[in-house]
């Protein structure tokens, strides 16, 4: 096998380390489509019945979560569409930011694979966990 030869194929496998240390950076993990694999609603009974619990879950399963490479989120919730900047921070933490408005949101959590949010209401708290779709 001569140098040049060598040379390339040396080139070549270090074309293929770059690109799949770029693929794996922790913001790579967050790429793809998100849909609700549990809701878990916990209202003050006293404040709400069970229909309106019920109505609350079900209306947060609808709920999906779009991730690109280029930092866009798409929330799709209730039949709307939402677009925004997301970041994600050494911690875990998933931030986002709606065009125009240089303040980052909270949106929740990623940890092992899922997404969790935690919504405080006037009723009571509402936890979504979302699984990236396969």
């Amino acid at each position: 096998m001569n140098v040049i030869t060598l040379l390339r194929k040396f080139t070549a496998a270090l074309i293929l380390v770059v690109i799949a240390s770029c693929s794996s950076s922790p913001e790579s993990k967050l790429i793809g489509t998100w849909k609700v694999t549990d809701v878990q609603v916990d209202f003050d009974e006293q404040k709400t019945d069970p229909g309106t619990v019920n109505q609350v879950a079900e209306r947060e399963k609808k709920t999906i979560l779009k991730f690109t490479s280029d930092s866009t989120l798409t929330i799709i919730d209730n039949n709307n569409t939402h677009k925004a900047l997301w970041k994600l921070a050494e911690d875990g933490k998933v931030t986002y930011s709606f065009e125009g408005d240089q303040r980052y949101n909270d949106l929740g959590v990623y940890e092992e694979g899922k997404i969790t949010i935690t919504s405080d209401t006037p009723l009571g708290e509402i936890i979504t966990i979302f699984e990236r779709s396969k």
